[in-house]
């Protein structure tokens, strides 16, 4: 997800493609193609950047009595655009490729172009040339002054207003932040120390997951760090050193080297702060943010921390004293290893919920195919599968049309399932944003959803747990913000708003996971055909803010760990920060392992969501009090709908944030509903 060209250059390409950019040579017959190689990437590239230098050449020749907002402002646009067509999809395949030496050249080529894209956003002749039309004060309105707006605190940010010497001095920082995050991004994506298990430590897993592991030749099982094998290995594993030692790898993702890299790139970006004139790194992110200041954030944190202590304090005597009873011991405290393990035998015992007996009633076709009919209906849209190029056997391709005009909306794939080098989370990739083209023709916007859910085995078909489907909608909202944009310039199409509002749509969908209708329709149990029984859903509301409390205290945690690290006028050993920090926010009842550095994978911290992952609670506030509406209109309905698409989704990073808010809800949004919401109030 980016925000305008400028920023995009400044925080470099690590967090959007450069497939992003839109151009002709990435289509074939109107469509995106894969089929790139890795030895025609450098020479692409070589091109293209001699195409824009010339682009920029042009554009700084232009009279200054002659700039408009077309040959300026748009030029500069435009010629980035022809940039990244040279470059096409290869920077998404570096995420998604199954052939480890075209990652490596596209990751390294990413490498280059980031250095690179440091020296054109730091060029004071392009940036005189954007200042003589904007120094004229055009009469502005609506996107344009919205784009020009962005455009020029963009440039602030990029080190415009700085001497030549602090220039140099800030350019060289900002190469050097650019390869640490990709190196960061690297030892994470390839990280593998898999925990080689016997049959016996697999006792409390289902045959459908031991069937999936991978053998060695002494006949053990290798249980990976990726999620469809440690989540379920995590809460299900009856073997207590298995789990320990699982999680103990888990937690030492990425490496020692990438404490160095975040700590260093925690210090540059302090610095370039500082050049910037700002007060710290924090307060230079959320300049053009809903929040506006660190202070804000922190009083918003802290005033949710105060509410959610008692409530998770509350459930881990609980879920020890649960343990105890079990075990015949006395502890005061839960290891990180056990945690999920017995939380999950009390849901399982008083809440009666079993993940693995609910995952059954889930098959992921029968989920997507629900969600797709649901959202169509909701939002006045239609899902078409279609045959074009993909860049795997597994992924689905769908168009996304106007349920009433047939209009073409867009296009999108589902890329679900694990594989070799493929990325390790759950994602949208904005791989073509929508924007008006110079015939006057709209460009459909190219979205992906990229997850790593359980594969189908030769027993079972691919199964989800709730809170895959959860994930699936989240990432589904993602796609609907990017697909049914009408902006008018790529730079304010879709998800490219402010940080702390990029989430709500995607949590909104969420809370349609959790009603009771639509869990009927999205389920049906892979044996019987029976949809999810009336009983179990009851128990499943029942049981929905089981855990909340201590949830919401992590998610707090990892917002407050953030803002620290960027607020804090010396870098502090961020292990030490984390581990501190956490038995101050999440008490003392859950210790952290020690040797562990779960900091080493935490990748928010590095790919956009620096002093920004309080952007999650911030924007899960505003997304309760959206769907309360919906609650209200009722959650099919098609005009509630309507005005969402028009209000939210079609709107992308037009308006100012707030005002989109109060549009939709007519008022400012209240945080009552989602304190309501998880058994919270006031």
């Amino acid at each position: 997800m980016k925000k305008t060209k400028i920023i995009l250059l400044v925080l470099l390409v690590w967090a959007v493609p450069m497939g992003a950019m839109c151009m002709e040579s990435m289509f074939r017959n109107g469509v995106l193609h894969f089929d790139y190689k890795k030895e025609d990437l450098a020479p692409a590239e070589a091109a293209a950047r001699v195409q824009l230098e010339k682009d920029l050449a042009a554009l700084i020749a232009i009279p200054a009595a002659q700039r408009t907002f077309e040959n300026t402002i748009l030029g500069y646009e435009k010629a980035f655009d022809r940039y990244g067509e040279a470059l096409g999809m290869s920077g998404f395949l570096s995420y998604v490729s199954t052939d480890k030496e075209f990652r490596d050249t596209a990751l390294a080529l990413q490498m280059q172009i980031s250095q690179y894209m440091v020296d054109v956003a730091t060029r004071r002749d392009v940036y005189r040339a954007i200042r003589e039309y904007t120094d004229t004060n055009p009469k502005l309105e609506g996107e344009e002054a919205k784009l020009v707006k962005d455009m020029l605190i963009g440039f602030k940010n990029s080190g415009m207003d700085l001497n030549d010497k602090d220039l140099e001095t800030f350019k060289a920082l900002n190469k050097q932040k650019a390869e640490y995050i990709m190196k960061f991004d690297k030892n994470v994506q390839e990280y593998k120390d898999p925990l080689p298990v016997t049959r016996e430590e697999l006792n409390g897993l289902g045959e459908d997951y031991i069937g999936k592991l991978e053998k060695t030749p002494d006949g053990k099982y290798l249980v990976t760090l990726d999620y469809p094998d440690y989540v379920p290995f995590m809460l299900n594993a009856d073997d207590e050193p298995a789990r320990k030692a699982l999680e103990f790898k888990y937690n030492r993702r990425g490496g020692e080297e990438n404490i160095a890299l975040l700590e260093d790139t925690v210090t540059l970006r302090r610095k370039i702060a500082k050049l910037l004139g700002y007060k710290t790194h924090a307060h230079a992110k959320l300049e053009n943010r809903m929040a506006k200041n660190p202070e804000t954030v922190f009083a918003f944190l802290k005033d949710l921390e105060k509410k959610l202590k008692p409530m998770a304090k509350q459930e881990d005597k609980e879920l020890i004293a649960y343990k105890n009873a079990k075990t015949g011991t006395k502890n005061k405290t839960l290891a990180a290893w056990e945690s999920g393990y017995w939380s999950n035998k009390y849901r399982k015992e008083y809440l009666e919920l079993d993940s693995e007996k609910i995952k059954e009633y889930f098959p992921s076709q029968v989920v997507i195919d629900g969600m797709l009919e649901l959202f169509g209906t909701v939002f006045g849209i239609a899902f078409e599968p279609v045959d074009i190029p993909t860049w795997h056997p597994d992924v689905k391709a769908f168009k996304i049309v106007d349920a009433q005009s047939k209009e073409l909306l867009a296009y999108f794939y589902m890329d679900l399932y694990p594989r070799e080098g493929k990325y390790k989370h759950a994602a949208c990739f904005d791989l073509v944003s929508g924007e008006l083209k110079e015939d006057g023709t709209y460009q459909p916007p190219f979205v992906a959803i990229v997850a790593n859910m359980n594969k189908p085995s030769k027993e079972t078909p691919s199964l989800l747990k709730h809170g895959e489907v959860e994930t699936l909608f989240h990432e589904f909202g993602h796609v609907l913000h990017n697909a049914l944009t009408k902006a008018k310039y790529s730079a304010l199409s879709g998800t490219n708003v402010s940080w702390d509002f990029v989430e709500v749509p995607s949590q909104m969908l969420e809370r349609w996971a959790w009603d009771p209708s639509v869990l009927k329709s999205i389920s049906k149990h892979y044996k019987t055909g029976e949809p999810l029984p009336d009983d179990l859903i009851k128990r499943m509301l029942n049981a929905k803010n089981y855990g909340a409390g201590g949830q919401y205290l992590r998610q707090n945690f990892f917002a407050q760990y953030d803002m620290t690290l960027h607020t804090r006028a010396k870098t502090p050993d961020s292990t030490k920060l984390y581990f501190s920090l956490t038995k101050k926010i999440r008490g003392g009842a859950l210790p952290l392992t020690p040797g562990t550095i779960p900091q080493a994978s935490f990748g928010h911290l590095m790919g956009g969501y620096d002093a920004g992952y309080y952007g999650y609670l911030w924007s899960e506030v505003i997304a309760e009090d959206f769907f309360g509406e919906f609650a209200k209109a009722g959650l099919r309905n098609p005009e509630i709908g309507r005005k969402f698409r028009k209000e939210i989704l079609e709107r992308g990073g037009t308006l100012d944030e707030e005002e989109m808010v109060e549009n939709f809800l007519g008022r400012q949004a209240s945080n009552e509903p989602f304190l309501k919401s998880i058994g919270l109030s006031k």
